[in-house]
């Protein structure tokens, strides 16, 4: 860091990043973010970061970036916030190390890969049912029923009725909440009033299958490895997390390739290639958008002050589009080598269920090359609004069979 003494003001960025046009189509603004060190955006009297190697310094430095304000726009650490805690996402070593060291015992490599079968079987038996169809929705028809299905059948969470859509629904809460409370934040916050006392439910013992991975957080709790006010908590953070970026990833991947037929020519030539397409996907659409930090010192970033106690919004989407990191960064390509992008967070805070979602994704797209000689693109995907996910309400895709 440098001398707090001789650093500058950050510059004043005249931009709502919670704006429709701006969600919508962010690429201006990251490059207006890129343009300095940080940037503060009076509007919300936060600080923003947008170049990859300031971006992920500030995910390593967790002394003076912290977690524990929250990761997203408002402080839980005060009482008027709107956003309940998560205690993995929003806490600093050694509470965070204590509970991330106990779920990595729970959800091992071994654990994992015994999902393999699950979602395997799952992806073979929608992918056949859709090439009946030909015609679908990538977005409906596709990542959603599929995640929507698998992930909760592999955590051992019972099926209610109408399962999909309400999480559905509480992860776009979930992800609006990290944002501002503005008109899209409170038009969610409704339509999830009426599922609320369903989603408290869901996330207690009493949803959880015998021998699952929702189960043996709760036994973890029991056996004094963890509060056990923390287990309902963490349960929440998985669903919510594992779910509607997952859905994300897949869907913006089958957007690439449809886009561009000679990758997916590429992609049914080599099935290996199909984890760097789903790391490529992420690098070019980022899930979640933002992480906010907050400092916990003045702290200098390459001669930029942020003053302490301030909340910074570290911009990854911008930083995986830095071409002063990543040559031809606004194109996808899946030969190329995507490792060290940020879409999956850096350092302590690294996304812990990344395993999962890779899985689920090379399971799909490896039945979707299997049975479908071309995926083309009807019509323009629409993009879906989020305060902080940045994902695709539809895709009219067509499968040639």
């Amino acid at each position: 860091m440098n001398d707090i003494a001789t650093a500058a003001a950050a510059p004043e960025l005249d931009i709502d990043p919670y704006e429709d046009s701006v969600l919508a189509s962010p690429f201006e603004m990251f490059a207006q973010l890129r343009q300095a060190p940080a940037v503060y955006l009076k509007q919300y009297d936060v600080y923003a970061i947008g170049r990859y190697r300031n971006v992920k310094e500030a995910m390593k430095n967790w002394q003076d970036f912290s977690s524990s304000g929250g990761i997203g726009l408002t402080d839980v650490r005060k009482p008027d916030t709107w956003r309940a805690r998560s205690p993995i996402g929003d806490a600093d070593p050694p509470e965070h190390t204590q509970v991330r060291t106990v779920m990595q015992r729970i959800l091992s490599p071994q654990v994992v890969r015994s999902w393999h079968e699950t979602f395997e079987e799952e992806a073979e038996k929608l992918l056949d049912a859709l090439m009946e169809k030909q015609t679908i929705d990538g977005v409906h028809d596709l990542a959603e029923a599929y995640v929507s299905t698998a992930f909760p059948k592999a955590m051992g969470i019972k099926q209610t009725p109408n399962l999909r859509e309400n999480w559905n629904l509480m992860g776009q809460l979930n992800f609006d909440s990290q944002g501002p409370r503005n008109a899209r934040y409170l038009a969610t916050e409704k339509r999830a009033e009426a599922i609320k006392e369903w989603a408290q439910a869901s996330m207690q013992r009493d949803a959880m299958l015998p021998g699952g991975f929702g189960i043996k957080i709760f036994e973890a709790a029991d056996e004094g490895k963890m509060a056990p006010e923390l287990a309902p908590l963490l349960i929440r953070s998985f669903l919510r997390g594992g779910l509607d970026t997952t859905i994300s990833m897949i869907s913006a991947v089958l957007w690439y390739l449809a886009k561009d037929p000679s990758q997916y020519e590429q992609l049914r030539a080599d099935p290996a290639l199909a984890r760097p397409a789903l790391d490529e996907a992420m690098r070019m659409e980022t899930p979640s958008q933002t992480a906010y930090r907050l400092t916990m010192r003045d702290v200098v970033v390459d001669g930029v002050l942020i003053p302490a106690d301030k909340k910074v919004m570290l911009q990854l989407g911008a930083a995986n589009r830095d071409p002063e990191f990543w040559e031809r960064p606004d194109e996808f390509d899946i030969q190329r080598n995507p490792v060290g992008h940020l879409a999956l967070g850096h350092g302590v805070h690294m996304c812990i269920g990344q395993m999962i979602a890779r899985q689920e994704g090379e399971c799909v797209l490896k039945a979707l090359i299997k049975r479908a000689s071309k995926l083309t693109l009807r019509a323009p995907a629409e993009p879906r609004l989020n305060n902080a996910l940045r994902t695709l309400k539809t895709l009219p895709l067509t499968l040639s069979a």
